[in-house]
């Protein structure tokens, strides 16, 4: 786990506008865990710069010219898997989110969201988190909702723990409040969550919850 206080987070601004651009990179700035260490102006160039400077986060535009921020982020889980991507976001109605979670995008913020909220939402995702704002949660489920109507649920090959961790972690719960509700280890809970990406074939927090949204595990 990172606290950013020895080493300060590295993070990569991917926004078109640069007003918003510079707004991003003065709120960061404003705290000290946390260093900008490169502006991209577009998808190609977030790609390009994240293997130059290696970032230990992304933080990405939804939409932007050319390449936009889904294709973005499905590149950079090809080539730099490790590097996880914080998806902004102008608005909350787009199939565009729910791409942006198959592509696998690890954390999802409206672009109204304060300094703190922002900084919190990096040091969350940097440290093993997804992160899905309420308002955003609710236009997932809509869409899976949507999506549930034509397509048959899958097999979930889980064992009842597994489903129970699965559960809460749909419920934007982090690996301390699981632990804390199903009264087990921290450690057994990223236990569970391994087997359950595993099975799930998903490459994260934010793809396992969407699997279980779409298969009516959880209601908000």
């Amino acid at each position: 786990m990172r606290d950013g206080k020895s080493n300060p987070i590295r993070v990569l601004i991917a926004e078109d506008h640069a007003v918003v651009r510079e707004s991003l990179r003065v709120m960061l700035e404003m705290d000290a865990g946390v260093l900008v260490v490169g502006e991209a102006v577009d998808g190609q160039q977030a790609v390009d710069l994240t293997l130059q400077l290696k970032p230990d986060l992304v933080l990405m535009d939804v939409r932007m010219e050319g390449m936009d921020g889904v294709c973005a982020t499905r590149r950079l889980r090809e080539i730099c898997p490790d590097t996880p991507v914080l998806i902004l976001t102008g608005f909350g109605g787009d199939e565009i989110l729910v791409k942006a979670v198959e592509a696998g995008a690890r954390g999802f913020l409206l672009k109204d969201a304060t300094a703190t909220e922002l900084k919190d939402a990096i040091h969350r995702v940097v440290n093993g988190e997804s992160l899905v704002t309420p308002s955003l949660l609710r236009t997932l489920l809509d869409e899976f909702a949507q999506r549930g109507r034509t397509a048959p649920p899958a097999p979930m090959n889980l064992t009842p723990r597994e489903r129970e961790v699965l559960r809460a972690l749909a419920r934007g719960l982090n690996n301390e409040d699981i632990a804390r509700e199903l009264v087990i280890s921290e450690k057994t809970v990223k236990t569970h969550l391994g087997h359950i990406f595993s099975k799930l074939h998903v490459e994260g927090r934010a793809q396992a919850m969407l699997c279980a949204i779409r298969e009516g595990m959880v209601e908000v």
